[in-house]
């Protein structure tokens, strides 16, 4: 028995521009979180860099040491863009609060 929405023609769909506009807004809010918490990973990778760092320098570890600092540069260009990312993100669909929860 074939599905139900299988070979099922696509219908007209009209949506309100406020409807759309709030879908646009929440799919902002939701790649606006993703960029935010990817950000803070790579916050806490970059301080866990910056502590292997001094280790290495302590140990005499120059070469570890620049290896350990280039990643962190990479990381800090990652962050970086992701800024950019959000700040268009943010200009573009300012963030609105929530209507409470009936």
């Amino acid at each position: 028995m074939p599905s139900v929405t299988m070979n099922r023609q696509a219908r007209d769909v009209t949506l309100s521009a406020a409807a759309v506009e709030t879908a646009d807004h929440r799919q902002a809010d939701y790649f606006r979180r993703i960029l935010v918490q990817s950000r803070r990973q790579i916050e806490h990778r970059l301080g866990e860099y910056q502590k292997a760092i001094v280790v290495a320098e302590a140990a005499g570890d120059a070469e570890g040491a620049d290896g350990l600092r280039r990643m962190a540069r990479s990381e800090e260009r990652e962050c970086k863009t992701l800024d950019g990312m959000i700040e268009n993100l943010q200009r573009r669909f300012p963030h609105r609060p929530r209507p409470a929860a009936r």
